[in-house]
């Protein structure tokens, strides 16, 4: 695996670090992007329109309107019966009567004097006393009479043209049946009817269900034409774009349960603290070993800028503490400073993915590295420490131990960054450098691991080199949902 990844990076078909970082920029920016969409109130209220119109309501709202028709409705029906009844016998006849003229005079007459006068004439002469007084006399006598004048008064007006109009019209078959009409349950329905289809109201929803174009003028078209106009917007379509994103999958499967970018000017006290975790635990004092030639210097050894954390390495006296195996912990003073941080109080990982961009020099008498380890020294993974020409990575099980479990790599470009990788399942571990695995192997890790970060001196020191950068761009870690 190291030849192919040597061949590959040699003719440059690796991807680099900040391809991989710009990549990586692009995926957070589409994640959140889409969780402002997810949160936003235009798609909040595109899913209220979309849930309004495919609601079950709506729909059955939606159907009653287009099937809607005048034809058979009751309104078609209450025009057809004002119609029939202003067809009818009784109508026609009560119309014909009411608008000739006919009822205008026999009012005139009924209410006149010469009907009056004709009907005391009519009752006198018709009275027995009369007819009596008449029988009476003889006939020169009865003209001599004034009986007489009363009776040829009467016969005058009987043959007047309106006393026989008035009788004769009374007694007319349109007449009375245009009394029957007035007084009849058809007129007044006719009346009521009429009223009703000129109304405003009436005549407006018969517009309405003749409208074959009626839907397209409601108000839930328009809940419609909305809706299409959100489902075609750009908004929409980018949200969709990203909803099928297959990069965004990641997210389904992990969760970042670390990173530290290093953005901040004053480095996390919460996060990192100073030392050799285990001094401070057993002995309350950070050491270095027997074979180093610096001593640790705490914060003071550490530069943030430019969003990266550099742990430098310098020619500078300290007094310091060494760990020599036969005789413990000894004062000494050295000629170097370096720090080492370390994750411990704050976060610890048993399975899934550590990487970090790093930059550093190589040489054979600095070592910069990340590792990580639990509660004991040992065993101690590294994600990756220079050498020489490049980098080792593996497991050391022990102290001293790196044969049978670690690899070196050499000829990395160490004039860029490049992304280390660790991936751990269950008890396999697979190191990957700018995402090309270059190893994997396995082990049994019993606790969770927490990372150093380092630079360290042996040897004959290359002082031309100080101060010595190492530089840690970003950590990320994530785990399995």
């Amino acid at each position: 695996m190291s030849f192919s990844f040597r061949l590959k990076y040699a003719l440059g078909l690796i991807p680099t670090a900040d391809q991989l970082d710009t990549k990586w920029d692009k995926l957070i920016k589409m994640r959140d992007d889409l969780n402002q969409m997810d949160n936003s109130a235009a798609l909040k209220n595109y899913e209220d329109v979309k849930n309004l119109i495919e609601s079950p309501a709506f729909q059955n709202h939606k159907r009653e309107i287009e099937s809607l028709n005048f034809r058979g409705s009751a309104l078609e029906k209450q025009i057809h019966k004002y119609k029939l009844l202003l067809r009818s016998f009784s109508i026609r006849n009560y119309q014909k009567v009411l608008g000739s003229g006919q009822l205008e005079r026999l009012h005139e007459i009924s209410e006149g004097s010469t009907l009056k006068r004709f009907l005391d004439l009519q009752k006198e002469v018709d009275s027995n006393e009369f007819r009596n007084r008449k029988a009476a006399q003889k006939k020169k006598e009865f003209v001599k009479s004034p009986d007489f004048a009363l009776f040829k008064e009467y016969h005058q007006l009987l043959k007047s043209g309106n006393i026989k109009f008035w009788s004769k019209f009374r007694k007319s078959e349109n007449y009375l049946n245009y009394l029957k009409t007035l007084e009849s349950g058809d007129l007044k329905h006719l009346e009521e009817l009429k009223i009703l289809t000129t109304s405003v109201e009436f005549l407006n929803r018969v517009a309405y269900l003749q409208d074959k174009k009626r839907f397209q003028k409601s108000e839930e078209y328009k809940s419609i034409l909305a809706f299409n106009e959100m489902d075609k917007s750009k908004f929409m379509a980018d949200y969709r774009k990203l909803k099928k994103a297959r990069e965004l999958e990641f997210f389904k499967k992990w969760d970042i349960v670390f990173e530290e970018r290093f953005e901040d000017k004053k480095l996390n006290a919460e996060c990192w603290q100073s030392g050799n975790w285990w001094g401070n635990q057993t002995l309350g004092t950070s050491f270095s070993q027997k074979d180093e030639k610096q001593g640790y210097n705490g914060l003071k050894n550490i530069e943030l800028s430019n969003g990266s954390l550099s742990v430098v390495a310098k020619k500078e006296k300290i007094e310091g503490k060494v760990w020599n195996p036969t005789l413990g912990l000894m004062p000494q003073q050295f000629d170097y400073t370096s720090t080492l941080l370390n994750c411990a109080s704050s976060f610890r990982m048993r399975e899934g993915v550590v990487e970090a961009k790093v930059r550093f020099k190589k040489d054979a008498t600095i070592t910069s590295a990340f590792s990580l380890t639990s509660e004991k020294p040992f065993p101690q993974i590294d994600l990756f420490r220079s050498t020489k020409k490049g980098v080792g990575l593996g497991i050391i099980e022990k102290q001293g131990d790196r044969a049978s479990k670690y690899v070196k790599l050499n000829g990395l470009n160490d004039s860029r960054p490049h992304i280390f990788r660790l991936e751990t399942y269950n008890d396999l571990l697979v190191w990957k450098i700018n995402g090309i695995e270059v190893y994997r192997t396995t082990t049994f890790l019993k606790e969770p691991l927490f990372f150093h970060l380092l630079t360290s001196l042996h040897g004959e020191v290359n002082e031309h080199l100080l101060p010595h950068r190492f530089e840690i761009h970003w950590i990320r870690c994530y785990s399995k949902k």
